[in-house]
């Protein structure tokens, strides 16, 4: 923000600023000494004071040696039980499929592939790919942490140990401000993002994929350590999507009928 000059209202010379008092509110002219209150609309605003809630279950906060913030947040929840326990199913049925294939279709007809084999072979491919792509991510889910470290410099974003999309370093003074996104997953659960606005314009999405208030300790903690705005792009009043009602639907079309 550009410096604006105080005029004095008594002889219009401009005054200096070591005759200017900003707690007070006052200044004093150097040339014919008259002293006046400075008016509330030459101050700049200041910045409103980002509040930092309580850290919720998940994350870590630790100060390093050279005085650098350090966020860590587990990727674990109970879901992941669950889908463990899906894998397991999904996968043991596709070794059993190919063990047939492979061992039961030499038994019956030799050694070389049969009429069948092929079919066997290429028809759950589909079901491979979703199978592997799910343990991948359940894998992750139990090891996985995210890392965010600020020094005086950059901002760092790792994924670890499992090796995963997102990584990111930036140069804390391309960070405009920081801002949280609320989106709603397919099967319905409401999950928040943090992402910067840099200065060249672009939006870089953080971290994604997290619930309330960990997205708001984040976004908060990040902004109040170097000191930008935190802006939220939703009300607390937004309402989850309506989702058409099928048999609401269904039932006024047959009573039209």
């Amino acid at each position: 923000m550009e410096s604006q000059p105080v005029l004095c209202p008594n002889c219009s010379t401009q005054v200096p600023a070591d005759n200017i008092n900003i707690t007070a509110l006052l200044g004093k002219c150097s040339l014919c000494s008259h002293v006046f209150r400075l008016p509330m609309a030459d101050l700049p605003a200041a910045p409103a004071a980002i509040e930092v809630p309580s850290c919720p279950s998940g994350i870590m906060q630790d100060t390093g040696p050279g005085g650098e913030l350090y966020l860590r947040r587990s990727w674990f929840s109970p879901q992941l039980i669950f889908l463990a326990f899906f894998c397991v199913f999904w996968d043991g049925f596709l070794i059993f499929w190919y063990s047939i294939a492979l061992f039961g279709n030499a038994k019956m007809q030799g050694p070389g592939p049969g009429d069948g084999f092929w079919m066997m072979v290429l028809f759950p491919l589909l079901h491979v790919a979703v199978g592997v792509g799910l343990t991948y991510s359940v894998v992750a889910g139990f090891l996985n942490k995210t890392q965010i470290l600020v020094d005086t410099s950059q901002l760092h974003v790792r994924h670890q140990p499992v090796p995963w999309w997102g990584n990111r370093i930036v140069n804390v003074d391309d960070i405009q401000e920081f801002e949280l996104d609320r989106t709603w997953s397919n099967n319905g659960e409401m999950m928040h993002s943090v992402s910067i606005h840099h200065v060249d314009g672009r939006q870089i999405t953080l971290l994604s994929s997290l619930r309330a208030r960990q997205a708001e300790f984040i976004g908060a903690v990040l902004a109040d350590r170097l000191e930008v705005p935190l802006k939220k792009n939703f009300s607390e009043g937004d309402n989850k999507p309506q989702v058409p009602d099928l048999f609401k639907m269904w039932k006024n079309r047959r009573k039209r009928k």
